[in-house]
């Protein structure tokens, strides 16, 4: 699941990008002390050409940073003159290491990014990403196979393309079903029919674990965005910021607020402790249920070392509320200086079927069509699994939400800190809501000045 940075760290990477603007001339060395790594270098003994040394940087788990080494090799060894500088870490710092970077002009040529979020748009907002409409238009990126709707997830508030997708997931409820056996319950195929029906289970199931119920279900960044499309309203809005009513905020609030008094989910100190999902409760056995994204839940299933099983994420309505979603992109420097050797790694990536068949989905399932068929054979039952998931969200789905306006990385922050707030009890759900209201319509009028 993906965390998020401590408020004051926040606001001290904001300070530095914008003292930072656009950033300089892009260096092909590591930063002075940063994790660049050796592992994964790919060295080429011909003759350099327009390929150039391409750095790159992305976040992970050390399997991805194997299989992604992997390919860089065998790019490398198909294309003669290019070179790679890799740097790679968990996602915790990840952000953190990037603004240090923008602020320094040493941004990689090639970034790894989720166009959309408040971690990514910050740089966005302030002009550090190439568009790249215009090296699908000539060729270099390759998008015949992968759907309009998959790509869209990658275009900024203007409409311009800032990230390809390097694969698509879900969000994903995942249970242990030994658990569900032991209290006696019947686990819903099709997902709950509502948020009481799974507070009811969640009694049992803690009794089952002795801990709790779930895993937080709540966590902002991933579970709002959801919880307003089952009621027709978004989380982000052109006008004033934010898309969704005080009573939506209440109710959402009041659920995780009630369940964790009532020790079914955990407390926000237990919870900002999860780092990654491997380290879930559910892996541990002290949980029953959690939510994810699908390309998480082989990791998952490895990590717990029992079988578990997905479910759709509850309604009502979570036909409209499911969406299929890039799960993280590649972008450009703005001032990358191999520009046109970067769009070139980034289709192959995508498209090339063997540096895939090395990937194994890892990213989330592949967004070329051609691609997947190509991979269906070799996946284990895990990744199975995930691909007939994806099979059944798209039947019980609803299109993306609308790219978040200028100033969404602001308004993301502030959102993140009065949810803290409001789970510490320093101030009230109406309070925030006022706050929030307040605070992001005057954050859309200082951007549109």
């Amino acid at each position: 699941m993906k965390r998020r940075f401590s408020s004051m760290m926040i606001a001290a990477a904001a300070g530095i990008l914008a003292l930072t603007g656009c950033s300089g001339g892009n260096s092909n060395t590591a930063e002075p002390g940063g994790s660049a790594q050796p592992a994964g270098q790919t060295v080429s003994s011909s003759t350099p050409d327009a390929g150039g040394n391409l750095r790159i940087i992305w976040w992970g788990n050390q399997e991805r940073h194997d299989l992604t080494s992997k390919v860089l090799d065998l790019y490398a060894k198909t294309h003669p003159g290019t070179t790679f500088a890799p740097e790679y870490q968990g996602f915790d710092g990840y952000f953190q290491k990037l603004t240090l970077l923008a602020a320094s002009n040493n941004m990689p040529d090639v970034v790894n990014f989720y166009v959309g979020s408040s971690d990514s748009n910050q740089f966005l907002d302030k002009g550090l990403l190439e568009p790249m409409d215009q090296y699908v238009e000539n060729g270099t990126i390759d998008v015949a196979d992968i759907g309009e709707n998959t790509l869209s997830g990658g275009r900024g508030a203007d409409g311009k393309l800032y990230g390809i997708p390097l694969g698509v997931n879900a969000r994903v409820m995942i249970v242990d079903p030994a658990a569900y056996e032991k209290a006696g319950l019947t686990i819903p195929g099709q997902g709950y029919a509502n948020w009481e029906a799974l507070h009811d289970d969640l009694a049992k199931l803690k009794e089952v674990t002795g801990a709790y119920g779930a895993d937080d279900l709540f966590n902002i960044n991933f579970t709002l965005a959801y919880y307003a499309r089952q009621f027709g309203q978004t989380i982000a809005a052109e006008e004033k910021g934010i898309g969704f009513d005080e009573k939506l905020y209440t109710d959402f609030f009041t659920y995780r607020q009630g369940w964790s008094k009532e020790g079914l989910i955990p407390k926000m100190d237990a919870s900002l402790s999860v780092k990654n999902p491997e380290e879930s409760f559910l892996v541990k056995g002290q949980s029953a249920v959690m939510v994810a994204y699908t390309n998480q839940y082989p990791g998952i299933v490895k990590a717990a070392g029992r079988p578990l099983q997905m479910i759709l994420m509850p309604g009502p309505d979570s036909d409209k509320a499911m969406d299929v979603r890039p799960g993280m992109h590649f972008s450009i420097s703005v001032n990358s200086t191999h520009k046109e050797a970067a769009a070139k790694f980034i289709s192959y990536f995508v498209n090339d079927v063997e540096a895939n068949k090395i990937l194994n989905a890892n990213r989330g399932m592949p967004v070329s069509s051609a691609v997947r068929a190509a991979l269906m054979e070799q996946f284990e039952p895990e990744m199975k699994a995930v691909a007939d998931y994806m099979e059944v969200v798209a039947e019980h789905s609803g299109p993306l939400d609308p790219p978040a306006p200028a100033g969404a990385t602001e308004i993301d922050k502030l959102m993140v800190d009065l949810e803290q707030q409001i789970m510490y009890e320093q101030t009230s759900i109406k309070d925030a809501y006022a706050k929030l209201t307040q605070e992001a319509a005057a954050i859309v009028a200082r951007n549109k000045q």
